[in-house]
């Protein structure tokens, strides 16, 4: 049996929405209202919503963060250094 696949959205005129992050836990700070536009556009849940439709999950936000930055930067849009600082994180990480 396969699994269906899901498709995330980003809304139209969405900006960038990393805006840091958090110096106690170095968890990535969005913007207010981001993985709420995301899971409504892409039609998940953003928690047990009681309706049985697929949870948006941090892998997924970190996957279509990952993606949307590289895109980005091919565009010739600003670094961000909060994506550049986790990559080069995840580099060193698989290294070892």
């Amino acid at each position: 049996m396969s699994k269906k696949q899901i498709k995330l959205a980003i809304p139209a005129g969405t900006p960038w929405p990393v805006e840091g992050r958090d110096p106690k836990t170095g968890a990535v700070v969005l913007a207010p209202g981001f993985l709420e536009a995301v899971a409504q556009a892409s039609g998940l849940a953003l928690g047990d919503d009681g309706t049985g439709r697929p949870r948006l999950t941090e892998d997924m936000v970190s996957e279509l963060l990952l993606r949307w930055y590289i895109a980005r930067r091919k565009l010739g849009e600003p670094e961000c250094p909060v994506m550049d600082a986790l990559i080069g994180e995840a580099r060193r990480a698989s290294m070892h």
